[in-house]
């Protein structure tokens, strides 16, 4: 029996040895995940009693989820008591504490704060700390507590400044490269402030030629910055940022490296005032150059270094032609006017650029490209590896990037030359081909094309100007200036303002009335027409083309339509400016015949069909509309009513019909029903005020009426509030019974103006 005994004993001890091996560490302690404070966050904030300038720092956060038995919270500064990853305190470490926060049920409150300033003050002056851990501990009165929590004030700039972006441009023997000055965030704890002063850049210009030597370069940098150092860098020693000298020896003559010092944060006010030029010269023509660039703040943190690569071009620029040639319209025989093709299209030709391999190539560039004998491709030239397109743009005085032209010479792929008189394809002509888009009959054309060879050597630009022929229309319509000839049909032609009707300051005219716009058309004087807005059926014709164009632009299968009319036409984007702006339209926004913006921008008044539709809107305009998307409104068959509801109300007899305890109010008698009561003019209590409206020459436009309350109570001023700018004058009362509906009334369109409305005039002949 006694040694039954001691097996059994044995037995447990061993069992609880191995239960033992098996739990976590500490002993086996659990720690209860709901206590322990939760969502700890550091302030640098001060208290509603602190000095102006004072800094502070606090700790907030959560109580735990169970303060059942919570007494005390602890909290640590630094890691000398308890370190980066204890889980628990002991006693002792509870004394050593430098703050202790009693709990109290009474304080009822999810969030508490404890201030630490004086404390982080105290140990600041003794040591320097990059961050400060905090740590805080739920003391209760019985079970385990929970793990320990930590979070850490920041204390100094460890945030580096932002990458450097660069762009550059190259030449035979130089370039340079440009980059903005980097922000930088000091203070961990506030993200945005982002203007930390940059101490400078450190810069390294190395050749992939190692027997380059760029000691001697020239350099020229342009920026407001403080001053640069060649052959030196900048770099953090011990608690300073020194300028340090580096090697000027041979070995090393393919690097050169700049110290370039700023001092001064990211302006957020001038942006050219961020802005940093370096131009080198003295460059290796067709040679590669590696340049990096690292930028440090005042606290000598560095960001990661970007690398730039930069390939100057060889010493030959392409040859480019002097003209470009088109294709004569054979309506104007003898006057050069270029035809365009059935979609607006403009072919243009010119002599294929060719790249010199020797200096003295002997090659003429002239209207074409001439070769003397013997100069062949691969022993005299090369080919170009690229054309540039641009359009000049009168308005803006830019040249825009034409959109489908130009490009990789693989695009230019036929061969073209004269045949008959004609431009044919031929093997090894001398001519190539682009197609310019969205060109209007009558257009003058100012186009810039240049070819790039392999190394980006651009050629001398070929500027040329091209006439565009107006078309068959032009020879059967002399139109007033402003203008175009356009067709409705085979039996209809007129001419059509070529934009929104603008005044003698070549602003458009917006936010009339539609009388005053059938005023305005019917003042221009042109001889042998009648002017006046455009009729609603011409109107739509015109931007249909002949019902091929939907939305009264050249479409374009590559470019989804609600894009195009965004991008092009201004329809739905809410930006007047471009609208209003003739500097700021898009010819891409043109019909075949010429006449811009039918289908946005502006929405035009037109002259309706009927008495009862006489002022129709059409097209869309920069306002978004409620209920139509992009393309709805565009749509050249769309036509909009200017719509103004008024009370609805009956001066007859009103007929009132009881159905057991609910009563029907009805207009016209039903003697199937049994009826209540009739209520006569005597028995109503509705009144109206009744207005003359007038312009502002006193003529008079209609009557419009609201009610009589309204207008008692609200005066001289809600007359003006209603008034649209027209002259409101009271002309008489009258007792009605309203019908508690409201109804489009019929007058409004002569009330109505809106400063996204135009109109353009057309001129008939007589």
């Amino acid at each position: 029996m006694r040694l039954s005994k001691l097996y059994s004993l044995f037995v447990v001890a061993l069992l609880a040895l191995l239960l033992s091996a098996c739990s976590d560490d500490d002993d086996g302690t659990e720690y209860p995940f709901d206590r322990e404070v939760m969502d700890m966050s550091v302030m640098l904030t001060c208290g509603p009693k602190a000095a102006e300038g004072d800094s502070c720092y606090r700790v907030r956060f959560q109580y735990p989820l169970s303060t059942d038995r919570l007494e005390e919270i602890y909290l640590w500064l630094g890691t000398d008591v308890v370190d980066d990853t204890s889980k628990s305190v002991s006693s002792s470490d509870l004394d050593k504490s430098d703050t202790v926060l009693k709990y109290s049920s009474k304080k009822a409150k999810s969030f508490d704060t404890i201030d630490v300033t004086s404390k982080v003050k105290k140990l600041l002056k003794k040591k320097t700390y990059d961050t400060l851990q905090v740590a805080v501990f739920c003391k209760y009165s019985k079970g385990d507590p929970g793990l320990v929590q930590r979070t850490f004030f920041y204390l100094n700039d460890t945030q580096a400044p932002s990458l450097v972006s660069i762009r550059d441009s190259v030449w035979t023997v130089g370039g340079w490269i440009e980059w903005t000055r980097p922000t930088d965030q000091r203070n961990f704890h506030a993200p945005s402030e982002i203007s930390g002063p940059i101490a400078g850049y450190n810069v390294v210009i190395t050749s992939d030629d190692k027997s380059e030597d760029l000691r001697k370069v020239k350099l020229g940098i342009e920026g407001d910055f403080a001053d640069t150092v060649r052959h030196a860098r900048i770099r953090l020693l011990h608690d300073s940022l020194v300028v340090d000298p580096t090697s000027r020896s041979s070995k090393e003559k393919n690097v050169l490296r700049l110290a370039i010092l700023d001092g001064k944060g990211f302006d957020v006010e001038n942006d050219s005032a961020n802005l940093f030029r370096l131009t080198i010269r003295g460059l290796q023509s067709e040679s590669r150059y590696t340049i990096g660039i690292t930028s440090l703040d005042s606290a000598g943190n560095l960001s990661k270094e970007v690398s730039h690569v930069l390939s100057t071009t060889d010493s030959i620029a392409p040859l480019m032609p002097t003209s470009i040639v088109t294709i004569e319209d054979t309506l104007y025989p003898g006057t050069g006017l270029a035809r365009l093709d059935s979609n607006n299209r403009l072919i243009i030709f010119w002599s294929r650029s060719v790249d010199p391999l020797l200096m003295d190539h002997g090659i003429l560039a002239d209207t074409t490209l001439v070769f003397p004998k013997g100069c062949i491709q691969s022993s005299c030239y090369d080919t170009v590896s690229s054309y540039e397109v641009l359009r000049y743009n009168p308005h803006t005085e830019v040249w825009d990037p034409m959109r489908f032209a130009g490009g990789s010479a693989s695009h230019y792929i036929k061969d073209y030359d004269w045949e008959d008189g004609e431009m044919v394809v031929v093997d090894g002509g001398r001519y190539i081909a682009d197609t310019v888009r969205w060109v209007s009959p009558g257009d003058t054309l100012i186009l810039r094309i240049r070819s790039r060879d392999v190394s980006g050597y651009y050629s001398r630009a070929l500027v040329d100007t091209i006439y565009v022929s107006p078309g068959a229309l032009k020879q059967e319509l002399e139109c007033p200036e402003g203008f175009v000839a356009v067709s409705a049909s085979d039996t209809n032609k007129f001419c059509m303002e070529r934009f929104e009707h603008m005044n003698d300051s070549g602003e458009f005219v917006r936010n009339v009335f539609h009388s005053e716009a059938q005023a305005a058309c019917e003042a221009i004087s042109a001889s042998g027409f009648k002017v006046g807005l455009c009729n609603e059926r011409d109107w739509e014709l015109v931007c249909l083309s002949g019902g091929v164009l939907s939305y009264g632009v050249v479409e374009d299968d590559t470019i989804p339509m609600s894009s195009f009319l965004f991008d092009n036409c201004s329809v739905g984007t809410e930006d007047s400016s471009s609208a209003v702006d003739v500097t700021k339209r898009n010819y891409r926004c043109t019909n075949p015949m010429g006449v811009h913006d039918l289908s946005g921008s502006l929405q035009e008044w037109v002259k309706g069909r009927s008495e009862d539709t006489l002022a129709v809107l059409k097209g869309g305009s920069y306002k978004t509309m409620n209920g139509l998307d992009i393309e709805s409104q565009a749509l050249c068959t769309n036509r909009g009513f200017p719509v103004y509801t008024r009370l609805g109300y009956t001066k007859d007899s009103v007929f009132l019909y009881r159905e057991g305890t609910r009563v029907d109010t009805v207009y016209e008698p039903d003697t199937s029903r049994t009826l209540f009561k009739v209520l006569t003019k005597k028995d109503f209590k509705d009144s109206l005020q009744f207005f003359d409206v007038q312009d502002s020459s006193g003529n008079s436009l209609g009557v419009d009426y609201a009610p009589y309350s309204e207008y008692k109570n609200g005066g001289e001023e809600w007359l003006k509030s209603i008034s649209n700018g027209l002259v409101y004058v009271p002309d008489h009362i009258e007792r009605v019974f309203l019908t508690g509906e409201k109804v489009p009334y019929r007058k409004a369109s002569m009330f109505y103006r809106s400063p996204s409305i135009g109109f353009r005039c057309c001129a008939y002949p007589e």
